[in-house]
């Protein structure tokens, strides 16, 4: 099993297991050979397997939970995000100013009834590379545990995100509300 493989499947037995068993969590990480594959195709397969047993042994506030810890730090990659991000967010006057900001790097964000919209205009996750589609979010809830780890150290405060789009159910973006528990972060002039 290749390091990452190996991580991916540890990462979402230690999640699991915070709302199960042992046994679930092995079936669901484990239960198949897939994973051991470097194959694209095979890696696709394992994704859509693990999908759809957390959606056969867990309601949907749990898949969310068990996905969102899952999220991974691509060799530096959320480390790097999370830095540029607040490096901008501190250089900003306003949250208004913030967002220009990020769109000047073709982000594509907006603030709508006082909540940052985020976007990704290409699936982020290097393990569905050879998937087309799929037939829920269950697998890109990742997604929102990674951006909830940048918006909490850009911001200081806890948020919540919801993904409301997603490029592997059929939109053509990822698209993210993402809502502070500290209202004022985005509704003022900083």
């Amino acid at each position: 099993m290749t390091k990452q493989k190996h991580s991916e499947a540890r990462k979402l037995y230690d999640n699991i297991l915070k709302f199960s068993t042992h046994e679930i969590a092995e079936k669901i990480s484990y239960g198949t050979g897939i994973i051991t594959s470097s194959n694209n195709s095979e890696k696709s397969e394992w994704v859509k397997y693990v999908s759809s047993e957390l959606e056969k042994h867990f309601e949907e506030q749990t898949i969310k939970n068990i996905r969102m810890g899952c999220y991974c730090n691509e060799n530096g990659k959320l480390d790097e995000s999370k830095e540029f991000i607040r490096n901008i967010y501190k250089s900003s006057n306003t949250m208004a100013d913030f967002v220009d900001k990020m769109n000047e790097y073709g982000a594509g964000w907006y603030i709508e009834d006082g909540c940052l919209f985020t976007k990704y205009f290409s699936c982020p996750c290097p393990m569905l590379e050879s998937v087309d589609v799929l037939p829920t979010k269950t697998w890109c809830y990742c997604t929102v545990g990674y951006n909830k780890q940048i918006f909490e150290y850009v911001f200081d405060c806890e948020v919540e995100i919801e993904l409301l789009e997603s490029i592997k159910t059929g939109s053509k973006q990822c698209l993210m509300k993402v809502v502070t528990l500290n209202k004022d972060i985005i509704t003022l002039n900083k």
